[in-house]
């Protein structure tokens, strides 16, 4: 374990040159990435948000980093508690679940399915559901089951949302019909 990397993710605030900072040393030191997604992922850590902020940071970049640790990130997916932590997760979920570069197994697209629906369905805020609509509107271009229960949900519920997720599903609906 690398001590200063872990007082390094501690410390660390939500500020995007943070993040950043912490994204670019993973980058640099790879053999890091191990440690962040084993602190990411345990949610007794109590700055295991932070740590998803830089998990969120390298699916957005380097999508394909994540691929030795998506059994772990999808284990643990549905446990998450801290809004944060949350939203970070709803958008690696997003990026794993759109890459080029990754071929997700059938167990591992049926977890992330499964949450994307839960956090639909769920009290959550927009962005994590923004994220989960986008998702499951890739996964559901293969699976037409899944475009027709994204269509159900989100025309259900769009009344009684936001304006940023009503522009969200405005889009998702329209790219379904």
């Amino acid at each position: 374990m690398n001590s200063t990397f872990t007082d390094q993710l501690s410390k660390i605030n939500a500020s995007t040159e943070n993040r950043n900072r912490m994204r670019d040393l993973v980058l640099q030191q790879p053999e890091l990435l191990e440690e962040l997604i084993a602190f990411g992922t345990d949610l007794n850590n109590k700055h295991h948000h932070k740590d998803v902020w830089i998990i969120e940071m390298l699916a957005e970049h380097q999508t394909e980093m994540l691929f030795p640790f998506i059994d772990t990130i999808c284990q643990t997916i549905s446990e998450y508690k801290n809004d944060s932590a949350i939203r970070g997760i709803s958008r690696v979920a997003y990026f794993l679940g759109t890459s080029d570069k990754i071929k997700l197994s059938e167990s591992q697209q049926e977890k992330l399915t499964e949450i994307c629906l839960d956090w639909l369905i769920r009290d959550e805020r927009v962005a994590c559901k923004v994220y989960a609509m986008k998702t499951l509107y890739h996964f559901g271009k293969k699976e037409p089951w899944i475009a027709d229960e994204v269509k159900e949900i989100v025309s259900r519920d769009y009344a009684n949302q936001s304006a940023g997720y009503k522009a969200a599903a405005r889009e998702i609906l329209r790219k379904i019909k």
